[in-house]
């Protein structure tokens, strides 16, 4: 860390802190091109979490390929759950097909269940906020949709 309590340094590059939402705080860095969020309590990240996120980001593209193929098997299978119109849903049988883009992973402090937002897609229920593929230490649990969630100030 350092003499500067509003960067850390991590394997994977620097967390800078922000104010987030409901007087929480949120570290916001980079890997590759994919942003990293992590929520805490207060100023400070734990080395539990820092290590967790570092194991997570050090097979980044092998989760993102998880979640995809997690979201179109879930979407598939629960099509009327998510809203998905019949042209959404011929798109997804195409394995070679991706209909997510510009993911971002999002960590909370000392939690296990994690989650990647892909900002935006092919469906209907991606706007505008994407849709989300949570997790709980390496496995996928849920697709999440927020096309009913609010702007965070």
């Amino acid at each position: 860390m350092t003499s500067q309590i509003d960067i850390y340094e991590t394997k994977f590059g620097q967390l800078i802190l922000s104010h987030g939402p409901e007087n929480d705080f949120v570290w916001s860095g980079q890997i590759n091109e994919f942003p990293i969020y992590i929520f805490t309590k207060d100023r400070n990240l734990s080395n539990n979490t820092i290590e967790f996120v570092e194991t997570i980001v050090s097979d980044i593209e092998g989760y993102i390929e998880t979640s995809i193929l997690f979201m179109k098997q879930t979407i598939i299978r629960e099509r009327e759950k998510y809203n998905i119109k019949e042209n959404e849903y011929l798109i997804i049988l195409d394995k070679n097909y991706c209909p997510v883009d510009q993911p971002e992973f999002i960590f909370y402090e000392n939690s296990s269940e994690w989650s990647i937002r892909f900002a935006e897609g092919i469906f209907s229920i991606c706007d505008p906020f994407g849709i989300a593929v949570t997790f709980k230490f390496k496995t996928p649990l849920g697709v999440d949709n927020l096309e009913d969630s609010e702007y965070i100030d």
